[in-house]
């Protein structure tokens, strides 16, 4: 498992690489990643809706967190 200093320097490389910030990409290409987000959450809430239907707590909320994350992306991006 990677420690959150690994995490961190795995992502400044990629904005390294890229020469801007995720903010930045998102304001660029935010209205053409909106259908990607949208359909992510769908996928997302499924999973965790089913998972929740099977009474399996661990894969329910993690993909609970990862629709909610997505959810707060989107509410970024129509902002």
């Amino acid at each position: 498992m990677s420690s959150s200093s690994d995490r961190e320097t795995r992502l400044n490389s990629l904005r390294l690489k890229l020469g801007r910030n995720l903010d930045e990409d998102l304001r660029k290409e935010g209205s053409s990643l909106k259908e990607w987000f949208i359909r992510d959450f769908e996928r997302e809430m499924l999973l965790a809706e089913a998972f929740a239907g099977q009474q399996d707590p661990v894969e329910t909320v993690y993909h609970r967190t990862l629709a909610e994350m997505i959810h707060r992306i989107l509410d970024n991006l129509i902002q």
